[in-house]
């Protein structure tokens, strides 16, 4: 566990410092003003851009987004914290992971220095700015990650919760029908008729006779012409009543009259297939990763909040 959290730490510093390589130029503009004061330390607009950098987001002197904003301060509150117990990342920590960021980036020592001049930079600035990075996510990972816990019978229940998301293949049923139609604005005469031939239908089939011989004397088209064969349909496909009642019978099954808007159906069930899933084994990390990203966040919220309410905080 400690391992992995180590790798994903790595991954996200690393991708951070690419980004950061990869922004537009400053062109050397000078940015001072203060845009809040956490604990004392003000944070610039010259903070604020380049954070913002560091998340892939454009940004510029003339506009501040406060959700940004908050994320940088967010950031300096834990900072701060992890300062007043003593954890910081060291430089040779940072060096080993600017050794890879560069190496990555394939450039020379001279190319990612020269980079890193161009957004204002040089290499002991680059370095203080991994070090906070990595020193926020030591403190997370003690404070935060070593908190979260995934269970086997969360693991369970989100499994069964969330079944139908792990389809392999859909359930199918082939079908037969016996349709009667119903004219639009019938008479109540019309209506009773129908009824009438459709209770003479469905004694027929009671007593034994052969469907397709009933479809073909009594059914209306399509079906007629079709023998009945009305489809295989995967589950939903159906109307809602007709869907309802054939992945509910058996082979070989008639079922009762269902009557829809445009008529009455009645039908027979060829075969049916039920859904075929990922079994729990094949879904357990995809769970797991879910459950521990969702408990992490609720976690981390509460924690940092405590955080914030105990640092003085002043945003300009």
């Amino acid at each position: 566990m400690i391992a992995e959290s180590c790798f994903i730490h790595r991954s996200i510093v690393t991708c951070i410092i690419l980004l950061l390589l990869a922004a537009a130029p400053s062109h050397g503009i000078t940015m001072d003003k203060v845009l809040a004061v956490v604990d004392k330390e003000a944070v610039t607009l010259s903070d604020y851009i380049l954070f913002a950098k560091s998340l892939g987001i454009a940004a510029d002197k003339e506009t501040v987004d406060e959700r940004t904003l908050g994320k940088l301060i967010e950031e300096k509150v834990i900072l701060h914290e992890a300062g007043r117990r003593g954890m910081e990342a060291g430089d040779s920590e940072a060096d080993k992971m600017i050794e890879e960021v560069r190496k990555e980036s394939g450039l020379s020592r001279g190319e990612f220095e020269g980079e890193l001049a161009k957004e204002g930079m040089n290499l002991q600035r680059y370095r203080t700015l991994m070090k906070d990075k990595m020193t926020v996510l030591k403190l997370v990972d003690a404070d935060v990650d070593s908190k979260v816990i995934v269970t086997d019978k969360e693991i369970e229940n989100a499994y069964n919760a969330n079944k139908r998301d792990y389809v392999i293949s859909p359930a199918l049923a082939e079908v037969k029908a016996i349709f009667l139609r119903l004219g639009e604005g019938a008479t109540a005469t019309e209506v009773t008729d129908l009824k009438r031939k459709v209770l003479q239908i469905s004694l027929l089939l009671k007593k034994g006779d052969n469907f397709e011989a009933v479809v073909n004397r009594y059914s209306d088209e399509p079906l007629k012409s079709k023998k009945g064969k009305l489809g295989e349909f995967q589950r939903g496909a159906l109307i809602p009543e007709l869907d309802k009642k054939a992945f509910s019978m058996n082979a070989g099954e008639i079922s009762d009259p269902i009557w829809v808007k445009e008529g009455v159906y009645i039908l027979q069930l060829v075969s049916r297939t039920d859904e075929k899933f990922k079994s729990p084994g094949e879904v357990r990390e995809e769970i797991y990763k879910h459950l521990y990203a969702q408990h992490k966040e609720r976690i981390f919220s509460e924690w940092v909040r405590v955080l914030w309410e105990k640092s003085s905080i002043t945003i300009n």
